[in-house]
């Protein structure tokens, strides 16, 4: 077996305007074939949305969607003997943020408003208000560990 690498912590530096680091690790993970430009642009137009829309600070309302997304448990596949099951397992701080943002972007990205900008600004909005397909994402990844606590002590 090959050794393990060693994985480097990059510090990633706050974006311009609203001075988090938060938006940026989102708008890097919506960014495709790496056009920055065009993802930061659609980030800062669902902002104003948001902005509009709630009369609300936009940055405050993306913080309580991306709070409400996150899932504390999930479940995971372990083989004992001839058998899988799926354990829960507490989710670890980085992938609860990792498994937010993906959430909620593959949620705006299904939706059927017209525009990157809008359907983001509304799948925000819906997240900060406990609705949504993203909520409803991790309401199921709750049951369904939930629904399989017997197997808790499978945990590795």
């Amino acid at each position: 077996m090959g050794r393990k690498k060693k994985s480097i912590d990059r510090e990633i530096s706050p974006d311009a305007k609203y001075s988090n680091k938060l938006l940026v690790k989102f708008q890097n993970c919506m960014m495709y074939d790496g056009k920055k430009s065009t993802a930061e642009r659609v980030l800062y137009s669902a902002l104003g949305i948001i902005g509009d829309k709630t009369g609300q600070d936009p940055v405050t309302v993306f913080k309580n969607a991306i709070e409400n997304v996150k899932p504390a448990l999930e479940v995971r596949s372990r083989r004992v003997g001839g058998a899988t099951y799926q354990v829960p397992v507490e989710v670890r701080p980085n992938r609860r943020q990792s498994l937010v943002i993906r959430w909620i972007l593959q949620a705006a990205r299904g939706r059927s408003e017209r525009g990157m900008a809008a359907k983001l600004a509304q799948e925000l909005i819906d997240a900060a208000s406990n609705q949504g397909i993203a909520i409803k994402k991790k309401q199921d990844t709750h049951r369904m560990a939930e629904a399989n606590k017997a197997f808790a002590h499978y945990r590795w």
